[in-house]
């Protein structure tokens, strides 16, 4: 049976195991450890080739399936390689 985060009221979460975190905790835990030159995708920007998918054990794995799905459709936290920033030097 599946929990829902979601459902639990801050009371109820707090009898909870204290393995189960909320959401706001398990995005920093997660944020902390991405490499530098990469942003998590926001709930409404689809998901495109190119795009990583975040595994526990493996880590940041390219996505390979097809382009559109929206990030809020994953269950793994899904990131972009940032675009370099331009310096603003024309040759």
């Amino acid at each position: 049976m599946a929990i829902n985060l979601n459902d639990f009221t801050e009371s109820a979460l707090a009898e909870q195991e204290p393995s189960v975190r909320d959401d706001a905790e398990a995005e920093a835990a997660m944020e902390a450890g991405v490499p530098q030159g990469f942003r998590r995708l926001k709930w409404d920007e689809p998901v495109l080739a190119g795009d990583f998918v975040v595994h526990e054990q493996s880590g940041f794995e390219p996505w390979e399936g097809p382009a559109g799905f929206r990030a809020a459709s994953f269950l793994k936290p899904i990131y972009r390689r940032m675009k370099p920033a331009k310096t603003g030097k024309s040759k």
